[in-house]
């Protein structure tokens, strides 16, 4: 907002509908905001659950590990991820993804060639590329929504703090400068009106 503003009545008019709007966007920032903060809380537990369930996967088994190294089979060529179906969703005016499904590339695994717990490796391997990719897509989201809970801060406090404080200061400064105005012209009025029956006395 300018520093110098017109001492007037479209000014002063200009000023007021300004006002209503300021005040009509602030709640709506607010609840953004609110909303939002939800969600990227939502979001954070979402990745630390997936971050733990990874964890403790793995140490569920680290019994059978061992017995894995010993083999030449090379797991990750036999599970590979072949398409991540994702649909998009619209929360608080951020547009993130979500996952719908995950489709791995059909492996042909030689049962009397291979040793028994392979299924189970392989499956395990697939639990787990899957939390990673969630936590890839969360962890976009998550970027996303930050940004956007940001923002709506910053027009929050933007609104509360400088918009509406100066709009309704500088009403005030309109306000108060055209009642002295007026106060003068009654004034100036009174005077001349006395002068005038002054001057017919006079006469």
């Amino acid at each position: 907002m300018a520093d110098k503003i017109l001492m007037n009545k479209n000014t002063l008019a200009a000023l007021k509908i300004e006002l209503k709007e300021y005040n009509t966007a602030l709640p709506v920032f607010e609840m953004k905001e609110q909303q939002l903060k939800e969600v990227v809380q939502t979001t954070e537990n979402n990745i630390a659950r997936l971050k733990q369930s990874i964890t403790t996967i793995n140490q569920n088994t680290k019994v059978w590990v061992a017995v894995m190294a010993e083999e030449t089979i090379d797991l990750s060529e036999m599970v590979k991820v072949d398409e991540v179906i994702t649909e998009k969703r619209e929360i608080a005016g951020v547009s993130i993804e979500v996952f719908k499904d995950i489709v791995f590339e059909k492996v042909e695994v030689d049962l009397f060639n291979t040793p028994l717990w392979i299924d189970a490796a392989l499956e395990v391997i697939q639990d787990q590329k899957t939390h990673r990719t969630l936590i890839e897509i969360e962890e976009r989201n998550l970027e996303l929504l930050q940004e956007e809970l940001a923002e709506a801060r910053r027009m929050k406090n933007a609104l509360k703090e400088v918009f509406i404080p100066e709009t309704k200061e500088n009403i005030r400064k309109i306000e108060i400068y055209l009642g002295d105005v007026e106060r003068l012209a009654i004034g100036c009025a009174k005077l001349v009106k006395k002068k005038k029956e002054e001057k017919k006395v006079m006469a």
